[in-house]
Parts: structure tokens; C-alpha cells; sequence
């Protein structure tokens, strides 16, 4: 995953199916719980906004882009040096998807519920995900960075 063509997916440059192929490959699945996601790093920052995560809401709700395409983004994002954002909002979204099985499940229901804090059509209220049938304590995913050169 090229995190160059994440941001010209942000700016309109590149479409859903063009992000959605620069995602093939980037998870490398080391046993049931180890993954890595192998990202290529840009230079310049990139100010992430509750509309580019709306684009991606979006796509999701068209089927352009799956589950584990938006929690590979949201990783990155996170993961990333170059991407930043002043905004609570996008922060606990961004943290939901990157941890779907911890946090809420990605589904049109999840999805549409992020859609609506980003617009600011609701508020996020206290934390109830959809994962209530996990143990506390039980280590169910580590997911690492790997930077790539190309």
C-alpha cells in the first residue's frame, strides 16, 4: 500500500477501484493473530478531514471497497508520519475500523453509523460495540508496519 496513492484517492485523483487495488498484497498474515501491512511512506503530510472519511464510508456502502480494505486504511493511518488530523471524530472512526475485531464489526449498519458522527448527524454515545462476546484479556490481533521502497 502506497500511502501516495491514498492521498490522491483523498484529493479525487484516484477512484475507488484503483485504492482498493493498491491495497492487494499489502497484508502479509503471519499466523492467526500476527499480520503485517507493508506501506510505502510519502514525504509531504497530509491533513485527513471527516469528507475523506465519508468517501471511504461511501465506497464501502457501494461494495467498492470490503471490510478489510477500510481496516488496512484506518491502519495506516494511524500508522503513518505523513497523515494527521485535528479532529476527534475522524480519530475514534479511524480507530473503530483499525481494530474491527475489538471494536465495532464493519457492516453497512457500522459503517452508516461513522457516516452519520462524520456528518455530525449524531454523536458518538458510550462505547457499546458489537464485539460484547470477547473476553477480556484474550490477545486477538497484533498487526504491524512494515515500510516498503516501492
Amino acid at each position: 500500500m502506497r500511502e501516495q496513492e491514498l492521498r490522491q484517492y483523498f484529493l479525487g485523483q484516484r477512484s475507488d477501484s484503483e485504492l482498493s487495488q493498491d491495497l492487494i498484497g499489502s497484508v502479509a498474515q503471519i499466523d492467526q493473530i500476527v499480520s503485517s501491512v507493508q506501506i510505502v511512506d510519502m514525504q509531504e503530510s497530509f491533513c485527513v478531514t471527516r469528507p475523506h472519511l465519508v468517501k471511504l464510508c461511501d465506497a464501502f456502502v457501494r461494495r467498492a471497497l470490503s471490510a478489510s480494505d477500510l481496516s488496512v486504511v484506518a491502519f495506516a493511518l494511524l500508522a503513518s508520519d505523513a497523515f494527521e488530523w485535528h479532529d476527534e471524530i475522524v480519530s475514534e472512526v479511524l480507530s473503530d475500523w483499525s481494530a474491527p475485531e475489538v471494536n465495532y464489526v464493519l457492516n453497512a449498519d457500522t459503517i452508516n453509523m461513522h457516516r452519520d458522527w462524520l456528518l455530525g448527524y449524531a454523536e458518538p454515545s458510550e462505547r457499546t460495540p458489537s464485539n460484547t462476546h470477547l473476553k477480556v484479556g484474550n490477545l486477538l490481533a497484533v498487526r504491524t508496519k512494515t515500510v516498503s521502497n516501492n
